[in-house]
């Protein structure tokens, strides 16, 4: 097959969970035969290295600023679009598109996430199936963020909450196929849009890249691994830090905690000084020996959705993950055998204090979530990815 991805990102470098979501998806795409190009808001230079790196026929970065800007924010006031959509219309995306159209033919356009769907209408203007990848569910990650944090801030998300629902509805019924990645996000598609064809394309993990290396555990050692520039992400950091670590101290006074992720904000930096038993690192270019020093890998997560990946290169690594219920939402593992679930509460942290005390129990975990986690390797999901296109482009009118 021929496929255009049209992506609100180059996905390069894949350091974090929505770059690899895309990234592995495509490179295990080509791996497999199918002929694929790449459009994406980035740099010149981001694309040719995915070109490379991915195998791509082309990759092209369209000049776009997809920042958040407080005046547009708040302009966006007096517009029937949600913000974060509304900031990823660009003309010249449009004409990118068209262009692309007239140099190649393509058997469909894979859109990567809500965001993109814009750009549905003149994929089908060109005859073509426009495929929508939903990453997240935007509309309920909005009214769960709304629910943590105070006026009037709050009633802005919840107003742009109602707004992304209904544009991720719209949206959801004019594509050819809407590809969500866990089946909650699935029912709730089909919930709000009853007439879209939806189907079940889950994120994966490099499964060669991520395996244990038990040697490297540090005992006494809680690793945090999640993008700080994500609000849900920080406000589940400042809660395990005010709530659940104190805890954790108390019961193990030598326990260190380790927090890895990008950008993280001013007040995150200055933990370490305030606490010498805390390390944040900021941007790291590999996660994995971070991730192996941890005893328990922790996933605090009170609002969000959709599926961490995270969560899956911890488990492909061995690791007893305890992970509060919404930050594993998607990942069908059994609680008690290949993940620990704890509610947002000081359950959690004895939880974590039980498997830092009990290192038979952590390595059954540990093993047993590699065991399972084998099954969402990126191969066998392109190829389930690819019975998808398939059944699509047979019903396909001609």
């Amino acid at each position: 097959m021929r496929i255009l991805f049209v992506a609100p990102k180059i996905p390069w470098p894949a350091t974090d969970g929505g770059r690899i979501a895309i990234y592995e998806l495509v490179r295990h795409l080509t791996e497999r035969g199918h002929q694929a190009a790449f459009l994406g808001f980035g740099s010149p230079q981001a694309a040719d290295e995915l070109r490379a790196h991915a195998g791509l026929m082309w990759a092209k970065a369209i000049p776009h600023d997809t920042a958040t800007n407080p005046l547009s924010a708040f302009g966006n006031l007096f517009s029937p679009l949600p913000y974060t959509a509304a900031k990823y219309k660009s003309g010249a995306m449009s004409d990118a598109i068209r262009s692309a159209f007239q140099e190649e033919l393509f058997d469909l356009v894979q859109l990567e996430n809500t965001h993109m769907a814009h750009y549905l209408g003149l994929v089908q203007q060109h005859n073509r199936p426009a495929v929508l990848r939903l990453h997240n569910v935007e509309s309920l990650l909005a009214e769960r963020y709304a629910r943590t944090i105070a006026p009037p801030f709050s009633w802005y998300v919840a107003l742009q909450a109602r707004r992304m629902f209904q544009f991720e509805a719209r949206a959801c019924e004019q594509a050819s196929l809407c590809l969500a990645i866990t089946e909650e996000d699935a029912e709730r598609v089909r919930r709000m849009a009853p007439d879209a064809q939806v189907a079940v394309s889950p994120a994966g993990v490099d499964l060669e890249r991520f395996h244990p290396q038990p040697m490297s555990e540090e005992p006494g050692t809680v690793v945090s691994i999640a993008s700080l520039n994500w609000p849900p992400n920080v406000d589940s950091m400042r809660w395990f830090r005010a709530e659940i670590w104190p805890r954790i101290r108390k019961e193990e006074p030598t326990a260190r905690w380790i927090v890895v992720g990008k950008d993280p904000p001013t007040d995150i930096l200055g933990w370490p000084e305030e606490d010498h038993s805390i390390a944040v690192t900021g941007f790291v270019d590999d996660v994995r020996p971070y991730l192996n020093r941890g005893s328990v890998v922790v996933v605090p997560l009170r609002s969000g959705g959709g599926m961490r990946l995270k969560i899956l290169e911890a488990m492909a690594s061995g690791k007893a993950v305890v992970s509060t219920p919404l930050g594993a939402e998607g990942i069908p593992a059994r609680n008690g055998e290949e993940i620990l679930l704890a509610p947002p509460d000081r359950t959690f942290a004895a939880e974590v204090v039980r498997l830092l005390r009990q290192g038979a129990e952590r390595k059954r975990i540990g093993k047993a979530a590699r065991a399972w986690v084998e099954r969402y390797g990126w191969n066998r999901i392109a190829e389930a990815l690819e019975r998808e296109y398939s059944a699509l482009l047979e019903t396909r009118p001609r």
